[in-house]
């Protein structure tokens, strides 16, 4: 009886300290396994970062009407534009102070309009707003011709006095149902005056129409954030 109780008095002993307190076995991942869910979520964000800095234009298209664009690069910066008629006093938050625009300066404003002409103005599965500038909304066909020769987007940047008059600079993109008018002129609007409060009014305008731009979120600032927390746990695991 004695050679017998000393096996189980052991198994006994050895049982209780493989398992804890609470009876009930310790379950723990492989290091491995948990570095390699770590590495796989690493690439998926690295991916993502890559993706958002190399994504096209997508073209808002309502009705076969190229109503503005999401995602169009100006210098290395991504920003939705909206094509809009109406006032500058309308369209741009009062049109009285430079932080009512996006872009605030001649150069930034050609880069704008630019990106517009290559980005946006193409012919593609979407429709040939090159070819057709009435396609653009705020610019309409003659009703005699059925056709427009050309659009002008007007990009706004910065205002200025002239007496008592408001004006405000704007680069112009110009997009012809051919090559011959194509370009990016400089021009110049009437905000406000005595006697004509609203200023220059696209809408009654064939010709013309606003670019309002709007600069995208940065989708790298979260993806950042969360590569960080994910480097955080890491080393809280390992």
């Amino acid at each position: 009886m004695e050679s017998q109780a000393r096996p189980i008095a052991a198994l006994q002993s050895l049982n209780s300290r493989s398992l804890p307190r609470a009876g009930r076995p310790c379950l723990k991942a492989p290091a491995g396994g948990r570095r390699s869910l770590i590495e796989k979520a690493f690439l998926a964000i690295v991916l993502a970062l890559m993706a958002s800095s190399v994504q096209a234009a997508t073209l808002n298209v309502v009705g076969g009407q190229l109503m503005g664009a999401s995602g169009v690069d100006v210098g290395g910066t991504l920003y939705d534009v909206a094509f809009l008629d109406g006032t500058c006093i309308d369209l741009f938050n009062g049109c009285d102070d430079p932080s009512d625009f996006t872009f605030t300066d001649s150069a930034s404003a050609i880069l704008a309009a630019q990106a517009l002409r290559d980005q946006v103005f193409v012919d593609g599965p979407d429709g040939f707003f090159d070819s057709i500038p009435e396609l653009t909304n705020g610019c309409e066909a003659d009703s005699i011709s059925g056709s427009l020769e050309y659009c002008n987007v007007r990009t706004v940047y910065e205002l200025y006095l002239s007496g008592t008059d408001v004006h405000a600079r704007v680069r112009v993109t110009r997009n012809s149902s051919g090559s011959t008018f194509d370009g990016l002129p400089s021009g110049q609007i009437l905000v406000s005056a005595p006697g004509f409060p609203l200023g220059f009014d696209s809408a009654p305008q064939r010709f013309d129409t606003f670019a309002v731009w709007n600069p995208v979120p940065e989708p790298s600032t979260a993806l950042l954030l969360g590569l960080g927390l994910l480097g955080l746990a890491a080393r809280r695991r390992v």
